[in-house]
């Protein structure tokens, strides 16, 4: 299982280290609960800064890519419509599944297919490799 806060804090010390003079709370402002709304609830844990946060979710997706591993559902949730693939803690010897997270009518967050008993960890799936061998 990957520790997220671990990752956030490699990640904030890289985007940092490009911009040594920036003061880290504005560069890392994130969303909490006290700031937001309840129906805004969604973006707690999001970067303030719209474009540092696509850049930390750029990252997530290239640390899983180098070194796939499962990510707790409780702790991360995956991008909506993006397949991935998903298992349960209790159940170590099912096969995982594939399936996405799509919002419901009332836009919360659900499993597409899982919505009644979801998933505990979630992984990227793997790029594939071509017939040459050299990335796509």
């Amino acid at each position: 299982m990957t520790d997220l806060n671990k990752l956030r804090s490699e990640f904030e010390a890289y985007e940092h280290s490009k911009k040594p003079c920036a003061i880290k709370a504005s560069l890392f402002e994130v969303f909490t609960k006290d700031s937001l709304d309840e129906d805004e609830y969604s973006y707690i844990g999001r970067y303030v800064d719209s474009f540092m946060q696509e850049k930390w979710e750029l990252w997530q997706k290239a640390k899983a890519q180098a070194v796939p591993t499962w990510i707790s559902a409780k702790d991360e949730e995956p991008p909506t419509d993006t397949m991935v693939l998903i298992c349960w803690s209790d159940s170590p010897d099912v096969q995982p599944e594939i399936d996405y997270m799509t919002c419901d009518e009332d836009l919360n967050h659900i499993w597409a297919n899982f919505e009644i008993e979801p998933p505990t960890h979630w992984m990227y799936f793997h790029k594939v490799p071509s017939e040459s061998g050299a990335e796509q």
